[in-house]
């Protein structure tokens, strides 16, 4: 059984909709208790910033200021974590991962997805650190003070990062926040390529020659993303690895050629995982962590060997944050 790493997954926005307890054993696609069933090593969990307007579709989702989200999701990780100080631990860097993993634990790594709340504020920047974040996609679906988004618009899949942006890659460089460039637009991408000091990552990201999503990399993305010791975590959502965008099935069969195809354009330490899970729907063959292996044994299948498959599983993502966390 391979202990794998996940880039990415939305379990944090359930804990405001259904209390923090469903961080440990929800009813979700994921969460601590099945990470533990599974053997998971460590989870990336993001606060997400959800589109104001999400309110008013629902009613009932009381929307609060993004400083006053941000803490309640944050604390939210930080209590259950605490309480089940015997199965996880919170890891801000390589040495804390191991650590945790010595003494029989798993981790968990806090990201931010939509750098909203950050505003031009390097001091926002800096006091979301100090908090424990240690990865931000810079933006969501709407542009902010970072840059713009991924779109189906050339307009706006051409522009780049903001001034504030390009000088905030440095910031994120020198504090050891690795830069997320999932949901950022085509431009954003490449000035985050040209001007990062650091690899960077697209945490929940599938290849564009595939299945052709904007939210995807195509294979010149994948290339610079590889030359530049980062990684992509394959999304498991439907749109993201089905040869039908418009698709609702997600096989394990789409993510090994996914997985494949990043290792053929980029080579094999470009890839990782990036599940998406409790922010994707649809028929997901696998749509929890005790399902993993059947991922793990088709690569087997198709041809990969057991030291490529754990670098995907988990070695890569890994390498990654000694590069960049501190």
């Amino acid at each position: 059984m391979y202990s794998y790493v996940d880039m990415h997954c939305d379990t944090l926005l359930r804990s405001l909709r259904e209390g923090s307890g469903t961080i440990y054993d929800g009813k979700g696609m994921q969460s601590i208790l099945q990470m533990k069933e599974a053997g998971q090593l460590c989870q990336f969990f993001a606060v997400f910033f959800p589109p104001r307007d999400a309110a008013a579709e629902d009613p009932q989702f009381i929307l609060p200021p993004d400083e006053e989200f941000f803490h309640m999701l944050v604390q939210n990780l930080k209590a259950e974590v605490n309480a089940h100080g015997d199965l996880i631990g919170m890891a801000y860097n390589h040495a804390d991962i191991m650590k945790n993993q010595k003494d029989g634990k798993m981790s968990a790594v806090l990201t931010v997805e939509d750098g909203r709340m950050v505003e031009g504020r390097m001091e926002t920047l800096v006091h979301m650190y100090e908090e424990g974040v240690r990865a931000i996609s810079l933006t969501w679906n709407g542009a902010n003070c970072f840059g713009f988004p991924n779109s189906r618009e050339k307009e706006i899949m051409e522009a780049g990062l903001t001034p504030f942006g390009k000088e905030a890659l440095g910031m994120m460089n020198d504090l050891g926040i690795l830069i997320d460039v999932s949901h950022l637009s085509d431009g954003g991408f490449f000035d985050v390529a040209a001007l990062s000091k650091k690899p960077f990552a697209a945490t929940h990201s599938s290849c564009r020659a595939l299945t052709p999503h904007p939210r995807n990399l195509t294979d010149e993305m994948i290339r610079l993303l590889a030359e530049k010791g980062g990684v992509a975590g394959v999304n498991f959502g439907p749109e993201f690895v089905s040869p039908d965008t418009t698709g609702r099935d997600s096989r394990a069969e789409d993510l090994a050629r996914h997985v494949l195809h990043f290792i053929d354009v980029g080579g094999e330490d470009c890839v990782g995982l990036g599940t998406d899970f409790d922010g994707v729907g649809g028929n997901l063959e696998i749509s929890c962590p005790a399902q993993m292996t059947l991922l793990f044994d088709l690569l087997e299948k198709k041809g990969l060997s057991e030291r490529q498959i754990e670098k995907v599983a988990s070695g890569n993502v890994l390498r990654l944050i000694q590069d960049v966390l501190k």
